[in-house]
């Protein structure tokens, strides 16, 4: 059910029998010596497309970048700045408006997208564009916090966490050859936000924030998907019995 894998005839024809479409976000952006720089996208795009499979709804390519300046100090992360995310947001949803899509979904991996995904989705609606439209975290989910906060023994923290570094040591384990692995003490210093990229790089200098991602496995990550998974199509059902006004 990937949006890519199909022609503008087969898409005619789910609309006549559905109006939802899930659109996976993510970001471009350093993860650590231990995490991979697509872990964001990497990880919402594997649990939209398993909902999508499960549910028979299409999914949408998956938009890689995000907002992810902060990162900036370190090598190899591309970032939007908020102004181009709401841009790209806003296009999206009224091209998919046009065609047929009421009810349009962005699956999120990366924290720093959804104050401008909403933002975005409030201007829609200043134009009076119609359907439903909302972003919904993978991560966020209580289940998942719950189940992470368990395995990793309060070692979760906030970026390159062992729970989403799981997740693509699950779907991509041959690209961790030559990653770290070794143990550090888990720092929690104090700090406000937003960083700009230099003072990110100050306060954690090597990208980690408060996390332990040499515990990660793929078998956590495994079951991190299916939880995460498994709590989304919860919240689609829900989403699906809303009126289009």
């Amino acid at each position: 059910m990937q949006l890519e894998n199909l022609s503008y005839v087969e898409v005619e024809e789910y609309l006549k029998r559905k109006d939802i479409i899930l659109v996976p976000i993510g970001s471009v952006e350093q993860h650590s010596p231990y995490g991979l720089i697509g872990t964001d996208f990497i990880a919402a795009e594997a649990v939209a497309r398993v909902v999508g499979e499960d549910m028979e709804i299409v999914v949408a390519p998956t938009l890689c970048y995000g907002v992810s300046p902060h990162h900036m100090a370190f090598k190899g992360t591309v970032a939007f700045t908020p102004a181009t995310m709401i841009a790209v947001i806003s296009d999206i949803v009224c091209s998919l408006i046009s065609h047929g899509f009421k009810r349009i979904l962005f699956i999120n991996g990366h924290g720093g997208n959804i104050n401008p995904v909403q933002t975005a989705f409030e201007q829609l609606k200043v134009d009076n564009t119609p359907g439903v439209f909302d972003i919904i975290s993978w991560y966020a989910f209580d289940k998942v916090r719950k189940m992470c906060r368990d395995i990793f023994a309060g070692n979760e923290g906030h970026h390159a966490t062992p729970g989403e570094i799981s997740i693509t040591k699950y779907l991509r384990p041959a690209e961790f050859a030559g990653k770290a692995i070794n143990e550090q003490k888990v720092e929690n210093p104090k700090y406000y936000w937003p960083l700009s990229a230099a003072e990110m790089k100050d306060v954690f200098p090597d990208g980690r924030m408060e996390s332990a991602p040499w515990l990660a496995t793929g078998n956590y990550g495994k079951q991190i998907v299916e939880i995460a998974a498994a709590e989304l199509k919860k919240k689609i059902k829900t989403m699906l019995n809303l009126t289009i006004l």
